[in-house]
């Protein structure tokens, strides 16, 4: 360590700021010594000296304690006079380091309460507010008696934020107080969720004029948020303004209380039509308490109007749906998709809900959509339908999962079809295998066959082309089954059904792949060491291709190994992988090491910065800015 009277003389003297910046820095390493220096240095006409001698204060405050000494008291008594300069930004300094450290000092702050200049007064109770840890809030209680109206304000807000419910007789009896401080007094009687303030927030609400304190006593009913709020928020509704009535079924809502007899209906939809969309889900959850059918309308015209692309489409477009769901609102919404007038998006949605409510009324209707001109209507209808599994809508569907000329429908039908299980689909979709040339319908095809009847579609497995075993590999969780296509002649077969088997990763279904990383055949063997990676298996057969000669080998196997093995393991055996004379394998292994939250790791990439390779070096630059 450096001696601390050559870094004071360099932070107090030197004509250079960076110098000075500098010695405030290393001066955090020292100890108590270097306050005073460091508390002159927050004066330097350099505000990076300031803020490195401000940093630097924060670090030796926050050390345990020196020898009969606590640094944070210390550092704390001598910034406590910083509070008191004209300088602004001294004065923020000051608080900025007593935040930090002050809960190491709380008799300091307590003294300030007691200061003649209320300015001072309000600094420590800010500060204590902020810090809460150490401190003992029944201290503050007399400060809600304090003669200046923001010291009160003060007060009241830091009881809150320390959470000292102890306090809510006296912050009750401070809602008589001028109209800044009981706006602070509400807002900590709601953090304190202060139920037994009901009844005189109540009457506050009824006898102040302040449009402020309405609305900030409606707000503070709301969060507190029990059965007894009710009563009093109910009582002020009939002579609310419109905004205020808003906030009062907003803060019903929240509570999940809606009093018998109150008809509620207008301001519910008004919050859903005209407010944000944090505002709408609490209107959702008021039009599922009310059971409102008049909202179907609103809620459809919403999920119509939303953009698909947008980054929380799902979440909105979920909310929505679950709202239909929970009220009684199918018949609302089969009159709407008869009058045919609603626009696709729209549509594709109530076709969407009313398969999901199961319902036989809009059979007829579904079947009429799977010949719309929209490929997304056709879609959403054949899913609708495959939910609700009436008999009726087979014939249908099986037409179109052979004529629709679009892809996507077509897969859409054969869906529904496994969904219901109909016997009757079975031959048709057999048919159709031999003449689909998508991969993905295949998949699907063999997935609802498989549903219908597993038994006899299996009975002809070795019939079956290419693409029908590896869409049945991609789709069963069978062994036997699995095993046998494993055995199969066609490579690629064999392929897909043993990284299925790590899909599986039972014991029986481990033991089979570890045959496949012997093979003689690179191929087998790279997709076995990617089906143990599946299967989470981390094993020494798998560490010992780490060292094949095969380098594509040694890539899949760091590939494998990252998603399967624990921090240390991989450090340990992807450490010696950084000097691999493959540039494919030695970036593997950088992805995988940054995936692995331990400090060693930037030091070790941090030493192959110099790498001959240029792509290598990039990406360890790259993961290193990361971390």
């Amino acid at each position: 360590m450096k001696n601390i009277k050559q870094l004071v003389l360099k932070l107090l003297h030197n004509p250079d700021s960076s110098v000075r910046r500098q010695a405030a820095e290393e001066l955090a390493l020292t100890d108590e010594r270097a306050i005073y220096p460091l508390i002159k240095a927050l004066r330097d006409e350099n505000t990076a000296v300031q803020e490195a001698a401000a940093q630097a204060l924060i670090s030796i405050g926050s050390k345990d304690n020196f020898f009969l000494i606590n640094p944070g008291e210390v550092v704390t008594y001598m910034v406590v006079p910083l509070l008191r300069e004209e300088d602004v930004y001294l004065r923020n300094i000051a608080i900025l380091i007593i935040k930090e450290v002050g809960h190491k000092a709380p008799e300091f702050l307590y003294k300030l309460l007691k200061d003649k200049d209320p300015d001072i007064r309000k600094f420590s109770l800010d500060l204590i507010a902020d810090i809460k840890k150490g401190f003992d809030a029944s201290k503050l209680i007399p400060l809600l008696k304090d003669p200046n109206g923001n010291v009160r304000a003060a007060t009241a807000h830091a009881i809150g934020e320390l959470g000292y419910r102890q306090a809510i007789p006296a912050l009750i009896e401070s809602l008589k107080d001028e109209e800044w401080v009981v706006f602070y007094v509400l807002q900590a009687l709601a953090q304190l969720k202060a139920e037994e303030a009901a009844d005189k927030i109540g009457e506050l609400l009824l006898n102040t004029e302040s449009i402020l304190i309405k609305a900030e006593a409606i707000e503070t009913l709301g969060k507190i948020g029990t059965e007894k709020v009710a009563e009093p928020l109910l009582k002020y509704f009939p002579v609310a303004t419109k905004d205020e009535k808003q906030q009062i079924v907003k803060a019903l809502i929240r509570i999940g209380i809606i009093p018998d007899g109150q008809d509620l209906k207008e301001e519910i939809l008004s919050i859903f039509k005209e407010q944000e969309w944090d505002e709408k889900l609490i209107a959702l959850k008021g039009i599922k308490l009310t059971n409102l059918i008049e909202a179907v309308p609103f809620i459809i015209e919403e999920a119509g109007g939303l953009d698909p692309s947008c980054f929380d489409y799902d979440e909105k477009i979920q909310a929505l749906e679950e709202t239909l769901l929970s009220i009684n609102s199918e018949d609302e919404l089969l009159s709407m998709i008869e009058k045919n007038k609603l626009k696709y998006r729209a549509k594709a949605f109530v076709i969407k809900v009313l398969g999901k409510l199961r319902s036989k009324k809009a059979v007829p209707i579904l079947i009429k959509l799977l010949e719309d001109l929209k490929r997304d209507i056709r879609i959403a209808s054949a899913k609708a339908l495959g939910e609700i599994g009436s008999t009726e809508v087979i014939q249908p569907l099986i037409k179109k999962s052979i004529e629709d000329q679009d892809a996507n429908v077509r897969k859409a039908a054969i869906e529904a079809l496994g969904m219901i299980r109909a016997s009757e689909a079975y031959e048709p979709l057999l048919n159709l295998l031999d003449r689909e040339i998508y991969s993905d319908i295949i998949e699907v095809i063999v997935s609802a066959l498989i549903s219908i009847n597993q038994e006899k579609f299996l009975e002809n497995l070795k019939s079956y082309k290419r693409e029908v075993k590896q869409a049945l590999a991609g789709v069963i969780y069978s062994f036997d089954i699995l095993n046998m296509l494993v055995q199969c002649e066609d490579k690629e077969v064999r392929k897909t059904a043993l990284y299925a088997l790590g899909r599986l990763a039972t014991e029986q279904a481990i033991s089979k792949i570890l045959e496949f990383i012997k093979s003689d055949d690179k191929e087998l063997k790279k997709v076995a060491i990617l089906a143990l990676g599946e299967a989470n298996f981390c094993s020494d057969e798998l560490f010992k291709c780490l060292k094949d000669e095969d380098a594509w080998i040694r890539y899949y196997t760091i590939k494998s190994i990252s998603k399967a093995c624990d921090p240390e393991v991989l450090l340990e055996k992807l450490t010696p992988l950084l000097d691999d004379p493959f540039p494919p394998v030695v970036i593997a292994a950088v992805e995988a090491l940054s995936d692995i939250s331990m400090p060693q790791v930037y030091d070790i990439l941090a030493s192959k910065k110099q790498h001959p390779d240029k792509e290598v070096r990039e990406k360890i630059e790259e993961v290193l800015q990361k971390i």
